[in-house]
């Protein structure tokens, strides 16, 4: 049995051809990544780092006992304020640990119907009498086919009223001429399952049956077959003419003859499951797929649409018809085990109120029509695009690792609160989950549909155009955004240049969770990623089409405002700092003095980073910064070793922008590593609400400070480092995302792996001064999640005024 981490690794592989000639086809505006060495950076670097050393105490002095860093002994509310709002900007974290709890109240539950029983395709929302539909259904009452088929390209932009997607797909859902040329990810030399422009086999044993023509909505495949990524396109037909793929490197027979990957289950041609598949990727092996909260435990997850049990409703099935009793889930039944470390009941779905009272902030969670929602993660089709979790085989569960899977996490996690209420007239905020990120990949593009509006690569015009879409369905079915002019609703940025391209009429009324904290008015895009360039002039050819003048839209604010916005953590897995003490890592000798491993921009245009990475790889490559200094900075692959052992035995650690946020500062804190900021007029994680000026250093990004960067911090004094240090130790768990069954569980195992680790090797005590004493539990109520519910509660008199 091959191990999840093995699969995943090849699936990603896999994925990467699909990557490359996604790229390549919208070279009009200038390609996703400018290939170009433009700072003639040295390439020839290779670290050797020297053998880790753990941190102990000399002879004779006083042995340090681990502690808990979430449970103690509170002999009042003042001290428990003191101990958990230390190094606070403001009063957000006292006021919510000193608020009042609110009554609870018994919870409203719809009973509208819904036109046609949503044709026994989708689900009705009974508050509003609106119609789910599941991925090729769409309509009133998803009793129309919306389809996406697999297509050779994109459509004319000479031609804006042409609103059918270009297909390459006959009747039969096979490909019309496999030697015509034309490409896109989705094209198939197989089977074309047309509700998700997934390609499978088209023939052989493992080929593609689909149920039979009339059969009611939902009936399974006769037989799924075999998924074909676009790497596996055979790259000629069976007569030997080139195919649309004759690039490819992949024959006719090693996926259509009798040994070939769409016959022959153990084939010497192995393809990947691509989607969330067990293997040997055939669907023989049952497996469940990924959707917030699972459902709930009352319904279906069909890769990421969940078909809710009859009475239930909501985006993740956790509400219930009036008057229909509510039986119990999935995952309370036992029917399915693996549910119970993913799924929680809200107590705003409970039969009965579990306690009498409740905190705010009370947030209501739309259900928003499945096109901004569930319809991209069906349409991703890359089973570790988008999520933060996935299953696996014998549905085990693993974390994807996947860049802006905040997306999913923030979206489920509110869904899972006891914040979460499910009584818009009560609600302090409303949440507006949108996934855009998700969107912009892989979905844009990998066929003809959907594109908000024109068949142009330039994706904060889509993000814009979908965004205000949403808006427009808000003011237009609910009276909420309306209610307080939108200033209660909060969106999530997540992407590289988060909310510097967001609808001006959006971002003026609402609240922003980003990643990109970046206050400049005036500002132009950053990103080296050129499709992402918000300020580039949009084709002419395409300015006939809707939605192409979304520039005149966006303009005139910043893409954050402290004064309204939070900057918040991307998400870490426990296992990326598993070696920090936060989870019981035991402390290291901190013996780098700067340490940056990632992306020095070898292959960037000249945009990225604004140049600080490069300047600064550059300076210290040429001027031998590492036996100088202990300064390490380099790609991934110059500086071998583990990533979380290094910047735990690192003193200060590189915080500098890439195509937009980079994660970085997580990195530095959650492993006790002094940020070192480089990014003018960007405010990093938490800044405006954690005293960042007390276990940080920020300097200009001109090179005459980045020149003199050495000398900088070698004149930092020891005692200056360890009171840094000893900050951060008491503000770092607000760094990550560890509440939640699954996330709590996750962390629990890291906290084992350490423990285990301990038990087999001979450490003597830590020094009883050092900042970073062995942690034995984290303290979940002020993880990350906790942190943005405290600070929205500090904003609630903010969204009431005139």
């Amino acid at each position: 049995m091959v191990s999840p981490s093995v699969l995943v690794t090849f699936r990603v592989a896999v994925l990467l051809v699909c990557v490359q000639r996604l790229t390549s086809q919208f070279a009009g505006i200038g390609g996703l990544r400018g290939l170009l060495n433009e700072w003639e950076l040295p390439t020839k670097v290779h670290y050797d780092l020297p053998p880790k050393k753990y941190l102990q105490a000399t002879t004779g002095s006083t042995a340090h006992t681990t502690k808990s860093r979430s449970e103690h002994q509170e002999n009042s509310l003042d001290s428990a304020v003191r101990r958990r709002c230390r190094l606070v900007r403001g009063t957000w974290c006292g006021d919510f640990l000193r608020q009042e709890a609110v009554p609870t109240r018994a919870v409203p539950r719809g009973d509208k119907d819904c036109p046609n029983g949503c044709s026994g395709w989708g689900n009705c929302n009974h508050d509003t009498g609106l119609c789910d539909c599941p991925a090729g259904r769409g309509g009133p009452d998803c009793g129309q086919e919306v389809k996406r088929p697999c297509a050779s390209g994109h459509r004319d932009k000479r031609f804006p009223n042409n609103t059918q997607p270009v297909s390459s797909i006959g009747p039969d859902k096979l490909d019309l001429n496999v030697t015509a040329e034309g490409w896109t990810a989705s094209r198939c030399f197989g089977y074309c399952y047309d509700d998700l422009a997934a390609c499978f086999c088209g023939e052989g044993a493992f080929r593609h049956i689909p149920a039979p023509a009339g059969s009611p909505p939902w009936t399974p495949p006769l037989q799924w077959g075999r998924p074909l990524s676009d790497g596996c396109q055979p790259n000629k037909d069976a007569v030997g003419n080139p195919s649309f793929c004759h690039g490819s490197g992949t024959t006719y027979d090693e996926i259509y003859g009798p040994e070939g990957w769409c016959n022959k289950k153990d084939s010497g041609k192995q393809c990947g499951c691509l989607m969330e598949i067990a293997e040997p990727c055939d669907f023989s092996q049952p497996m469940e797929t990924s959707c917030v909260n699972q459902c709930g435990g009352h319904g279906e997850c069909f890769f990421g649409f969940c078909r809710c049990h009859p009475g239930w409703y909501g985006a993740d099935c956790s509400r219930k018809r009036a008057g229909l009793d509510m039986e119990p889930g999935l995952h309370e039944t036992g029917s399915r085990p693996w549910l119970t470390r993913l799924v929680a009941t809200p107590p705003a779905a409970l039969p009965q109120p579990p306690a009498p009272t409740r905190p705010r902030p009370l947030i209501y969670v739309y259900d928003i029509p499945a096109e901004y929602t569930s319809r991209m993660l069906q349409y991703r089709v890359a089973a570790n695009t988008c999520i933060y979790r996935r299953f696996v085989e014998r549905n085990h569960t693993g974390f994807t690792g996947f860049t802006y899977s905040i997306e999913m996490l923030l979206h489920e996690r509110l869904l899972q609160s006891e914040h979460r209420t499910f009584d818009p007239e009560e609600a302090d905020f409303f949440y507006v989950p949108v996934y855009v990120a998700c969107y912009f990949w892989p979905v844009l593009g990998w066929a003809d549909f959907p594109w908000w509006y024109a068949p142009y690569g330039m994706r904060p015009m889509h993000g814009a155009n979908m965004l205000m879409e949403v808006q427009g369905w808000l003011s237009s079915v609910l009276p909420y955004w309306s209610r307080r002019g939108g200033r209660d609703h909060v969106w999530l940025m997540p992407h590289d240049e988060g909310a510097c391209w967001m609808p001006r009429d959006l971002y003026d009324r609402s609240i922003v969770l980003t990643h990109w904290g970046r206050m400049d008015l005036d500002h132009k895009s950053n990103s080296a990623y050129m499709q992402d360039v918000y300020t580039n002039v949009v084709d002419a050819g395409y300015m006939v089409w809707p939605g192409t003048d979304f520039q005149q839209r966006i303009k005139g604010h910043p893409c954050y405002d402290p004064r309204k916005d939070l900057v918040i953590p991307a998400f870490k897995q426990p296992d990326h700092y598993s070696a920090s003490p936060l989870l019981g890592g035991p402390p290291l000798e901190r013996d780098i003095l700067l340490y940056f491993r990632g992306d020095v921009g070898l292959h960037r245009k000249k945009e990225y980073s604004r140049g600080v990475r490069q300047r600064l790889f550059k300076l210290a490559a040429e001027g031998d910064w590492f036996p100088r200094y202990r300064i390490a900075i380099g790609a991934g692959h110059m500086i071998p070793g583990s990533y979380s052992e290094h910047l735990a035995r690192s003193k200060f650690c590189l915080v500098a922008p890439g195509d937009g946020w980079s994660a970085r500062a997580e990195d530095a804190v959650l492993h006790g590593c002094v940020p070192l900021v480089i990014m003018d007029n960007v405010h990093a994680v938490f800044e405006s609400i954690l005293d960042w000026d007390s276990f940080s250093i920020r300097i200009r990004e001109d090179d005459a400070a980045l020149a003199a960067l050495p000398e900088l911090l070698t004149a930092v004094p020891p005692e200056r480092l360890a009171k840094m240090q000893r900050n951060l130790a008491r503000v770092w768990h607000r760094f990550t995302y560890a509440s939640g069954p699954y996330l709590e569980a996750a962390v629990e195992r890291a906290f084992e792996g350490n423990a285990k680790t301990l038990g087999n090797v001979s450490l003597g005590p830590v020094p009883p001064d050092s900042p970073f004493q062995r942690a034995t539990s984290f303290p979940t109520r002020d993880d990350a999640f906790h942190t943005i519910l405290q600070w929205l509660y500090h904003r609630i008199p903010d969204t009431r005024g005139p």
